[in-house]
Order: C-alpha cells, then structure tokens, then sequence
C-alpha cells in the first residue's frame, strides 16, 4: 500500500547530510494527516488570501499569491466541504502563470492535476500546509478562478521567518511588464529585479514524482513560505555574448530539519517562485531550476552559508499592480531573520571577500592580551597558530567561535531569536598594520592580529569578549580563524616592487569605533614612511565623532606617533557628546588634551557640523576615507555632496559582511 506521507530519497538525503536526529525523521509521517483536522478548516476559511502553485503543460511549478476576500465582491472565499474537500473563489490578474497553467488543456483522464498551497495568516504568523488534487477548475477571462481541492496532506508549520503586516483589499488595475512564459527566456528587467531586492516575503513551489505506481511515495507537490530581511534572496546575471541568464540564491535558514522542499529539489530541480511587493502591488512570478549547495559548495558561492538553493530562471512573468492587496500597517520583521549574507561576487565588488588561509591544518587564533581605552571599547590581541599574509592596513581578519560556543540545533528560541542561526562567525578591522619590510616593500606575514571592539547592546560575540577575556587568556582558548580581507584602505600596492603608496592629502571622518581601520593605516604610514623616509608624503586630518569616553581612542595615535616623519602631517578634530556623567567626560577629554601637548589635536565638546568639514584646508583636493555609524555616513556623504566634493574621492567603509 502506498505510503504517501513516507519521506522520498531527496529528503532522506538532506536529512542524514544536515543531520536530523533519527526520531524526528522516523516522526515526520505521523506529523502529516490525510484529512485536514478541524483547526485548519477553520483556519483556511478565515484566510482572504492564498498561495497555491500548481504545474503546467511542460510540467513547470507555477505559484500564486490568489485574493479570497473582498467587501465588493462576496462570493470570493474559502470553504470546506468535507474532510478533504476545499471550494475556492478567489480572484487574481489574468496574466497569473498560475492562471494561464489552468486555462492549457484539461489533463489526461489517468492523471491528477496536482496542486499545493499554504495557508498563511500575516497578522500572526501562523501557517498551514496543504497539497493534493485540483478536482475541479475554471478561469474567467478577468482572473476569477474557481477550484475544487481534494487534498490529502495537511500540515502546521513555524512561525519563524515571517513578516507581520496588516492588508485589506484594493482594486487594481494590472498591467503586464514582462512576459516570458512562453518564450522562456532567463532575463529579468530591472522592474523585476527590484522585486527581488525588496521581499521579506517569497513562496517556493517544488514537486516530487514517484518512480513508479508501486513506489512507497506519492507524486505530489509541496509550496513554502521562505521570509528573511528585505533582499536575503540574491541575484546574480551570467552573460555569453547576448544571451543573459540569470540566477536567484536562497539560504535556508534553520527550520524543522525535514527538508521536504529542498528534498524535492533533490529528485526534480524544477521549481517556481512568487515574489510580492505588498507595497506597489506589483508581482514578479518565476520558474526555473534550482540545485541545493551544501558546505564548501555553498560557502564559496555565499560566504557563511552551509545550504543554500540555487535557481536558474528559466521563465518569469512581471505584473505591476497585480496584488489586489496592500498594506494597512507597518511591517514587523521575524525576530528570527539571520543578517542578510551577500553572494561572494558581491562581496568581491566591496572589496570585502575575504581570502582563505593556505593551510591545511587550520590556522588559530588565542586571545593573549587585551586593553582597555573606553568603557564601551577595548583592543584585543591575538596569536595565530601559523603566519598569515597580511592584508594592506585598513583589512579585516574573520574570526570563528562556533567551536567554544555553539551549542547544537535549536527549533525555536523566543528568549534569544537570533541564536537559531547563529554561526558564531564575525569580520573585524584589524586595528594594527604588520611589519614592513623595507627591502621586499610588502608588509611580512604575522602572526600576532588585534582587534578593537565596542560593546554591542544585545551583541553576542562583542559582548563574549569584553565579559570573558580574562578566561580566554588563562584557558589559552583557541578560536578558529577562517582568512584576512582588505577592501577599505588608503593604500596602493603597485605592481612593479615599489612601495605602497598613499594619496598626498586625505580626509578622514570616523566615529566611534570606526576609527579603527584608520588606526592600521595610520600604523602602516609610518612603518612605510620609517623605511622609506623620502617616499612617502601625506597630510592627513582626522575628525572623528565620539561620546562620553570613547574620545579615548584617539590617543592610540598620538602612542604611535613617536618622532614623526616631516613629511607625515596628522591633525585631529575630536567632537565629543556627552551622555555619562559629567565628571567622566571632562576627565577623558582632560586626558585626550595631556596626551596632545603639541596642538595636534582640536577638542570640540559638540556634534561634527557642516562648517568642520567645510574649514578643512585643501578639502576638494583631499580623499576622503570614511568609517562609522550609519547615520553619521549617511550625514557625512549628504555635507560633501552639498560642499561639492567629487563622489570619485569619496570612500566609504560598510559593515554588510
């Protein structure tokens, strides 16, 4: 007797590489009912929208985000009728794939016309699954559907992942903006794209196909809901002359462990993907083939991800203002949604892939001093088991503490979300320069790297080593460190053996502790300008914005400076905004002022302002290097424009790795 409900061999397959405990996989046919349980009837008759996915001639996976309320309109809605047997009235535009899959020919008397879907409530998060047979089908030439389903899978899914927002029904009028359907080319329009870079929200529609009528598996599909922050799924272009092919990248984010969509993927790649814009009600519809990565395959296509789905577009179908939806409140991002990871490429582009160290063995890194220089900021050193090439200062070093602090799978986690998929990976500045050796002109490979790190309110590994560095120096605690990168430097490395070099003139505005990849540049001219004493030449200043004590930072440059080169000029302009109390701040900016006797430093008790910047001697001449918190970049980038520095010589760091 056939099995339905028994897990396929794409599923297993997933499930025993990633692990899923024996019970749990011994537990999944129990987890799915044949007929739908009283509670998801109830559910699915509330719903006033649904997506539901179902295959087309060419057996492709078309998936829908289908309307089943309306004030204007009540007939449209979700009913049952019987245990397994559910009416839908809903409407959607007449250029749905979903629609025009249902409009092809009636399917063949020995073959059932499969369909899935899954139940979801925005408001509050819940989810159902559901899939079977479309029993009975009919399309108006407005979008008006109707469907009986027969279904015989029903399942209750996690709220994770899932954005809570608020919409009511409004009229729209479609309109198709991109059509492949029938052509099935793989290029996407920008409209489309700019879909993709926006959704929190995409539904994944997969099938499985039995081998056979005597398989213990049945031919059936399954649709998902996949959430995360806006733009966690990726896109990427691959071009041979004129054709274009374009892929989306999904990670899978830590969910139940039974893989049934990725599963399918496994045993049939092809796929179809709906992605909604609930604010301009425009809709981008695709299908495609997708393939799973697994660990080194999937790192070396997205940095810090060990599964991830990989789809070819192979058709798509863009409908502006095709969601008779829309907003009717704010969105409320999952708790749960892991930072957003950038393909390498991407990461290439910023400068900020990181390099692999060449060893075999791995290399570690054992914390074995730290300092204090505010209360919220400390610099800490650690020894590398092997030398490492270093990168040109301003670079950053990856650090990995999964091997002392991760403590295994979690489902869910309400106390703390974002330890579910926590890698326990962090990218640090390093905020020290190498030793430059003088007759090879390249900084020497090292293996002693610091770190300088604020405490992050509610931050794990920030806060793991402020409170814990005392015990990771006793126990010699080796953590792993995975590469250097450098993508955000001053620093010119010409190809003919001559020594680095660095523009004649900069600007550098930090705040906070974005100051420190300036700290390793401000290391690295000196070693270079100590050893080549009459080939390097800059005037550097520094307006750096910091509160309460963290203005502390900045003596780390006067303890470098030593007898400075006459041909390095340095001056500072510290801006202090005090929230601690009064006599701390007065006392670190009496420290800051002891520590610059010379005038090297301006010391303002205020926020940076437009006249700062604009006073800087030479400023359109300048480079400007910048480093910090959002919104004082943010404000930073806005002053320049308005004193009319060219974009060309403005360099911003980001911390999106």
């Amino acid at each position: 007797m056939t099995q339905i409900h028994r897990s396929h061999a794409g599923e297993l397959l997933l499930q025993e590489r990633r692990n899923t405990p024996k019970e749990v996989m011994d537990g999944i046919p129990h987890y799915i009912a044949s007929d739908m349980p009283q509670q998801h009837a109830d559910f699915f008759a509330g719903l006033s929208y649904l997506p539901l996915a179902t295959l087309d001639q060419q057996g492709r996976p078309w998936v829908s985000l289908l309307v089943t309320a309306s004030e204007g309109d009540p007939s449209l809605g979700i009913r049952q009728d019987g245990r397994s047997t559910t009416d839908i009235v809903a409407e959607t535009s007449p250029y749905d794939p979903f629609a025009r899959a249902l409009r092809q020919a009636a399917m063949p008397a020995d073959q059932r016309r499969l369909f899935a879907g899954v139940g979801i409530d925005f408001n509050n998060r819940r989810r159902n699954k559901i899939a079977g047979a479309i029993d009975e089908a009919s399309v108006e030439e407005s979008g008006k559907l109707r469907l009986r389903l027969i279904s015989d899978q029903h399942l209750g899914n996690c709220p994770k992942y899932i954005t809570v927002r608020a919409l009511r029904h409004v009229q729209r009028t479609a309109e198709l903006a991109h059509d492949s359907f029938d052509t099935g080319t793989g290029a996407l329009p920008v409209d489309a794209k700019a879909v993709v870079g926006q959704s929190s929200t995409v539904f994944l529609a997969t099938k499985y196909t039995a081998a056979d009528d005597t398989a213990d598996t049945q031919t059936d599909m399954g649709v998902n809901h996949r959430g995360g922050a806006p733009g966690f799924t990726r896109l990427y272009e691959e071009r041979d002359g004129e054709k274009v092919t374009t892929f989306l990248v999904m990670p899978d984010h830590s969910g139940n462990r039974f893989y049934q969509s990725l599963g399918n993927i496994e045993t049939d790649p092809q796929v179809g993907l709906v992605f909604p814009d609930f604010t301009t009600g425009h809709v981008l519809y695709v299908t495609g083939e997708a393939e799973n990565l697994l660990d080194q395959d999937a790192e070396a296509l997205m940095p810090r991800v060990s599964l991830l789905t990989r789809i070819k577009v192979s058709g798509a179908v863009l409908v502006k203002n095709g969601l008779n939806l829309e907003l009717a409140s704010a969105e409320q991002f999952s708790p749960y949604n892991p930072p957003t990871r950038h393909l390498r490429r991407e990461l290439d582009q910023m400068g900020h892939a990181p390099v692999a160290q060449d060893s075999s063995a791995g290399i570690t890194a054992t914390l074995v001093s730290a300092q204090t220089l505010s209360d919220s900021i400390k610099t800490f050193n650690f020894k590398l088991s092997s030398p490492v090439n270093a990168p040109l200062p301003g670079g950053f070093g990856v650090f990995d503490f999964s091997g002392i602090l991760d403590a295994g799978y979690s489902h869910m986690n309400e106390a703390n979300p974002q330890l579910v998929n926590e890698d326990y990976v962090r990218t640090w500045t390093l905020s020290g320069s190498a030793e430059f050796d003088a007759q090879s002109n390249v900084f020497r490979p090292t293996d002693h790297v610091s770190i300088t790190v604020k405490r992050k309110l509610g931050g794990l590994l920030s806060n793991v080593l402020h409170d814990n560095a005392g015990k990771l120096i006793t126990h010699n605690l080796p953590v792993a460190f995975k590469g250097t990168g450098a993508g955000f430097t001053c620093f010119s490395q010409p190809s003919d053996g001559a020594a680095p070099s660095v523009p004649s003139q900069m600007l550098w505005l930090a705040g906070g502790v974005g100051v420190t990849p300036f700290m390793a540049m401000w290391d690295g001219i000196l070693e270079v300008a100590r050893a080549h004493p009459s080939q390097i030449a800059t005037d550097i200043v520094l307006l750096f914005s910091g509160r309460d004590d963290d203005i502390n930072v900045l003596k780390r440059f006067q303890d470098k400076r030593g007898s400075l080169p006459y041909h390095v000029k340095l001056h500072i302009g510290a801006f202090q905004s005090g929230k601690g109390g009064a006599i701390a701040v007065q006392s670190a900016r009496d420290g800051l002022r002891q520590t610059y006797p010379d005038g090297a430093l301006g010391m303002h008790e205020r926020r940076m302002e437009v006249s700062d910047i604009r006073s800087v001697a030479r400023l359109h001449d300048r480079e400007v290097f910048m480093c910090g918190p959002d919104a004082l970049m943010t404000w930073c980038e806005a002053t320049l424009t308005e004193l009319g520095v060219e974009e060309a010589r403005r360099h911003r760091e980001s911390f999106v790795f």
